[in-house]
């Protein structure tokens, strides 16, 4: 008669054996969602346009204090191909988490320097909104699909911190756009009217017909 330990002991032996012979269970998933976060923005603070582009799922979503930033990633590079020209990003982190299959908590503090425009043939200023630097302190909540792509970032931070970005970003892309760099339809497509550089010339003035010489009065005779 086989005792209950003795069938324990069979038991385990023949599940070992089948994970020996490679029954191993098969992971589910990221394996490690913040590694491959930490990542992909260490490829963006390298200006690495190949690597960050290629860490973005393409339904990838951006939320800032719950409302969609219409943040659009291509996997072509021309998102990030772009952004660098204007700015350089950099990450210094707080607290870094993995919560839960595929998700991770991510908070930091980021520093966002723009150009001084000399990068684009002009010359170099530190005129706002050119060599602008500022700070956000945000928090980001972080889903990556199964292949370690990031697909849905949800970020809380301070709205004012994030407006100041964006109006440089705006104002500096509107002077791109007066000087030819941006092409017109892409400057449309933000709802910037581009200014003409070349002055309308003036229609000239037909020249006055000159005046008829007055005829001298006859004098009269006394």
């Amino acid at each position: 008669m086989i005792s209950c330990k003795n069938l324990f002991l069979q038991s385990f032996l023949i599940l070992s054996t089948a994970f020996a012979q490679g029954g191993e269970t098969e992971v589910q998933g990221c394996v490690d969602p913040l590694a491959a976060i930490i990542s992909t923005l260490g490829c963006v603070a390298l200006k690495d346009v190949a690597c960050a582009s290629a860490g973005y799922n393409e339904s990838f979503i951006k939320l800032h204090n719950s409302v969609d930033t219409n943040t659009v990633i291509d996997s072509g590079g021309s998102f990030w191909s772009f952004t660098f020209s204007l700015l350089t990003l950099s990450f210094t982190y707080d607290y870094t988490a993995n919560i839960g299959p595929n998700r991770a908590s991510v908070r930091y503090v980021k520093d966002v320097s723009f150009t001084d425009g000399s990068n684009f043939g002009l010359p170099a200023s530190a005129e706002y909104p050119w060599t602008s630097k500022f700070l956000q302190y945000e928090h980001a909540l972080v889903t990556v699909d199964d292949d370690c792509k990031m697909i849905l970032w949800d970020q809380y931070g301070d709205n004012e911190e994030q407006d100041v970005v964006n109006l440089a970003s705006l104002l500096m892309f509107q002077e791109l756009c007066n000087v030819g760099i941006v092409p017109s339809p892409m400057c449309t497509g933000f709802g910037i009217i581009v200014a003409d550089p070349t002055p309308t010339p003036k229609t000239p003035k037909s020249p006055k017909t000159p005046k008829s010489p007055k005829t001298p009065k006859s004098s009269k005779r006394a």
